[in-house]
């Protein structure tokens, strides 16, 4: 099997820091990084950066982690829930540390992408996007405890045969830490 190229489309507040592992674990599967979505075999889009893929690209498989879709909760009320995760996450997981850089990067990523926040606002009600896709292979998995994404989700996607949808267990950001669920799904999709 030739090496499979793979594109990460970072979220809102996420970046190459919060995915050092997972793209470490990737690496480790046999697959390549590529930093242009629109020349890669996959495409992993998590939140923010699902509402940001290219629209014509030539990739076999698109996984879409934890679209930020949620029609009747507001945004904002999703970034407090999530930050109150992540600081539980704290003292059950890992580190005060780990979370400390974890919030700093973000905060950083959020000021150097301001457009993804436009993007955000402007998406986070609807799955418009998946129009544009229907071409595509769609893996879309939500996490059981995901703040950002409604459970609703799976509904909503019924409606696109392209797409099959997965639950796993964790939170918005749980393929930073546990990558090894995500990674096996990617190679059984191949």
């Amino acid at each position: 099997m030739k090496h499979q190229t793979v594109s990460i489309l970072h979220g809102w507040a996420g970046g190459k820091w919060h995915t050092k592992e997972f793209v470490k674990s990737l690496k480790d599967a046999g697959f390549l990084i590529s930093g242009n979505p629109s020349s890669a075999d996959i495409i992993i889009a998590h939140s923010t950066g699902c509402y940001r893929l290219p629209t014509a690209s030539k990739a076999s498989l698109i996984v879409l982690m934890g679209p930020p879709y949620w029609p009747n909760k507001s945004i904002f009320k999703r970034l407090l829930n999530k930050k109150h995760h992540d600081n539980k996450l704290s003292a059950q997981k890992v580190s005060r540390g780990y979370v400390f850089k974890k919030t700093l990067w973000e905060a950083i990523y959020v000021f150097a992408k301001p457009s993804y926040t436009a993007v955000a606002l402007r998406n986070h009600r609807n799955l418009s996007f998946l129009e544009n896709i229907m071409n595509k292979k769609i893996l879309l998995i939500r996490n059981s405890d995901d703040c950002f994404c409604s459970s609703e989700i799976h509904q909503a996607a019924k409606k696109y045969p392209n797409i099959r949808y997965l639950q796993l267990a964790g939170a918005h950001d749980d393929f930073y830490l546990n990558h090894a669920p995500y990674v096996d799904l990617i190679k059984q999709e191949l």
